[in-house]
């Protein structure tokens, strides 16, 4: 049986014609998945018996069989879902009031595990085991909005893995969330974030409805960089440059940049300069990070010797940057206490993954257990 999620609107409708259906009974199928968010075929009442029972028989609804959450005291929540191929992935649900407007964001997973294996990053010391489906990725939303009671108002691609490696799936997704007829998120509210995956930024600009591009940065020194991010030794900073200009000439969306500060490695006073000449390339904005500690995870001589910049020195880059004509901000450390801000998803609260997974009771549809 596949997932029916994993099928874009135009799939639908070829196997509904193709099983000699009209084609608006793809609509109808999509309509009571999306909008109506149905659990199994036979609540969808305007399909004829005969189409119901062939869903039925090869397609299941949700892709996740359980799910665990651990809630932090600043109202994050850190999900572990359960899929039912026996893998596991985690998204990160952070709310937000701005006073004037509340925000409600998911960061979903794109893979489980993550094949980068950046130093800051816990995820990346899993390695990676396979790449999430369309299904999959959207079934993060739609869990987290049952869960919660919440409906959401920003998805970011930052949880495991890289997006960008997961291309044909990240689309697939990214098309049925913008879907018109179901009209689930704007394209404005969905950021995709990767650590510079150069020839598929450019791909990226080419979609029907582009999203919002963060680029995990980290440094503007080559050198540096390539210690932090493995994968800038396959791409420039040259390179990232250049995408990301073009990324903007064909979408006109501002890039985010994302960068971690580390304590007398890249929070320096020529690092803010050059980073403000990099940032202005094109109309962007800087998101200042702090480290978040990864212990937990088995690190080798250069990670363990990472330590975060100090709250003060954080200060001091952040109104450099502003004073240089760059929008920057410091990003909070939401969830940091249940291991759930950027860069811990790994399973840390879990003693192992992989003995979670053997003895969860697996269960007829969803069940959700709160971790005490």
């Amino acid at each position: 049986m596949l997932c029916v999620k994993d099928l874009s609107l135009q799939e639908i409708e070829a196997f509904v014609k193709d099983l000699g259906f009209e084609p608006f009974r793809a609509k109808q199928i999509f309509y009571g998945i999306y909008a109506n968010r149905v659990e199994n075929f036979e609540s969808i009442t305007t399909l004829p018996r005969e189409l119901k029972n062939i869903l039925s028989e090869k397609f299941y609804i949700s892709s996740i069989n359980s799910a665990k959450y651990e809630k932090a005291t600043d109202c994050t929540i850190k999900f572990l879902f359960s899929l039912r191929n026996g893998s596991a992935v985690e998204s990160v649900f952070i709310p937000w009031d701005f006073g004037l407007k509340e925000r409600r964001t998911l960061c979903v997973s794109s893979q489980v595990g993550c094949a980068l294996g950046c130093a800051f990053c816990a995820t990346g010391k899993l390695g990676l085991e396979r790449n999430l489906s369309a299904g999959e990725i959207i079934d993060q939303i739609f869990e987290c909005e049952k869960i919660t009671g919440e409906r959401l108002t920003n998805i970011v691609f930052m949880g495991m893995g890289e997006p960008l490696q997961n291309f044909q799936n990240l689309v697939k997704a990214l098309e049925i969330l913008t879907n018109d007829f179901v009209k689930l998120f704007s394209r404005r509210n969905i950021t995709v974030s990767t650590a510079g995956i150069v020839p598929k930024i450019y791909d990226l600009a080419k979609i029907e409805k582009p999203v919002k591009l963060a680029v995990s940065l980290h440094s503007v020194f080559d050198d540096v960089r390539q210690k932090l991010m493995p994968v800038a030794r396959k791409w420039s900073l040259k390179e990232v440059r250049e995408a990301v200009v073009e990324y903007y000439r064909i979408t006109r969306i501002p890039i985010t940049y994302e960068y971690i500060l580390f304590e007398g490695l890249n929070d320096g006073e020529e690092d803010a300069r050059r980073l403000a000449k990099f940032a202005k390339a094109v109309p962007s904005k800087v998101n200042l990070i702090p480290f978040h500690r990864i212990d937990f995870m088995p690190l080798d001589d250069f990670a363990r010797s990472l330590k975060p910049a100090s709250k003060e020195q954080i200060l001091k880059f952040k109104s450099l940057l502003n004073s240089l004509g760059v929008r920057a901000f410091i990003r909070s450390s939401s969830g940091y206490e249940i291991n759930g801000a950027c860069g811990q998803l790994a399973f840390a609260n879990l003693e192992n993954k992989n003995e979670w997974l053997k003895s969860f009771v697996k269960l007829q549809g969803n069940s959700f257990q709160k971790i005490e």
